[in-house]
């Protein structure tokens, strides 16, 4: 049934369709080729040359100025002559001109090296300068009552070096700081570690024997010559630090194979599992054990030269005073002379491992690859 307008209005279903817009065709633009076109600048020129061809010749800047300037440098000789001073030796004296000021400047630069006095009086002529363009006014100075005295040349370097000063100079003793008077003040100045566990001055290692006898021979060889005086130094026993690694390192590699590293042992408590024998500061003795929990102890060795002096004995002390409940145990080659150290701690051989060092050593190693497992019981 068809609807009237009126009735669609009203009806409150009634569809309302939307237009849509017309779509209109754009044109494209063609850009064309756009030429310069070249615009002579000689007819503009040569109007203006006409144009300015009659100009007043008599009315440019140095007729103008040229009946004034008579005036002017009256006018400022008379301004000068109001700062005219007369210094200590009576002559009269004004204030440097500007271009006064930058003819000096540019003197003074060309000249390859300055005196002191030439130095300072650039830099006073600079700051004059500055001020003058910063239209700052001087500060007002009043020279002293005294007579100033001029800066003596520079004639440092041209003063002859006496040979009886070097020789004076050559031949100063000085003595020893073991036996000066303020080695009984302070003390002996030995080094000590951090972690200090003991220290040792009574033992003798081979290495310290064979470096005095060296000393000693070469002091009677050259009588005339300062030699220096050996300080007696003693053996430290302290816990591991990092400064000590890299020198640690190099001992056990030298003692069983290559590419140890123990720097994993300063992350458990190295305080009660790490011994270090030092001389001054050269490490010659290691033990590490691997935690206070677990003490197996995983390497014992002395530097060469070092040996038979009793150092790995007093190391092994120290660990096992750090952990006095708990039991050792280790692994020892069979041919190892430090089975005679262990079995004088107590240490008992439990079991015979059969090439337990074949992945470690060399295979052209004099050591045995067989090893037995040793155990110190706290009962």
């Amino acid at each position: 049934m068809p609807f009237s307008n009126e009735e669609a209005s009203d009806s409150e279903y009634a569809e309302t369709t939307a237009r849509r817009p017309r779509l209109r065709k754009r044109i494209r633009l063609t850009s064309k080729n756009i030429q310069a076109v070249e615009f002579p600048l000689h007819p503009l020129l040569s109007a203006l040359r006409t144009s300015h061809s009659d100009e007043d010749t008599e009315n440019n800047f140095e007729n103008i100025l040229n009946p004034f300037l008579q005036d002017f440098m009256q006018a400022r000789t008379a301004q000068e002559n109001k700062l005219i001073e007369t210094n200590e030796e009576g002559k009269r004296i004004r204030p440097l001109r500007p271009a006064e000021l930058s003819s000096l400047i540019s003197n003074l630069h060309i000249t390859p090296e300055l005196s002191p006095t030439e130095a300072i009086l650039a830099r006073r002529l600079k700051l004059e300068r500055e001020r003058h363009l910063a239209a700052v006014k001087s500060p007002q100075i009043e020279a002293p009552d005294t007579i100033l005295t001029p800066i003596p040349p520079n004639t440092y370097h041209t003063l002859p070096i006496k040979p009886e000063v070097l020789d004076g100079l050559n031949n100063i003793r000085t003595t020893p700081f073991h036996n000066s008077f303020l080695s009984r003040l302070e003390g002996a100045r030995v080094y000590a570690p951090p972690g200090l566990l003991s220290v040792d001055w009574e033992t003798r290692t081979p290495w310290m024997d064979l470096m005095s006898d060296i000393h000693a021979h070469y002091v009677l060889a050259h009588p005339d010559r300062e030699c220096l005086i050996e300080e007696p130094a003693p053996i430290t026993y302290s816990t591991l630090h990092e400064n000590q690694l890299p020198q640690v390192n190099d001992l056990l590699e030298r003692s069983f194979w290559s590419g140890i590293d123990v720097a994993d042992s300063l992350d458990y408590f190295p305080e009660k599992s790490t011994v270090v024998a030092m001389y001054k500061k050269n490490v010659v003795g290691i033990a590490i054990i691997n935690s206070p929990i677990e003490t197996y102890i995983t390497y014992l060795a002395v530097k060469a030269g070092w040996d038979k002096a009793q150092i790995a004995r007093t190391m092994l002390y120290h660990l096992i005073d750090m952990n006095p409940t708990r039991d050792f145990t280790l692994h020892v080659s069979t041919n190892n002379s430090a089975m005679l150290l262990y079995n004088q701690f107590g240490f008992k051989a439990e079991k015979f491992v059969a090439g337990f060092y074949s992945s470690y050593l060399d295979p052209n190693s004099r050591a045995s690859k067989n090893a037995f497992m040793l155990r110190l019981r706290h009962i």
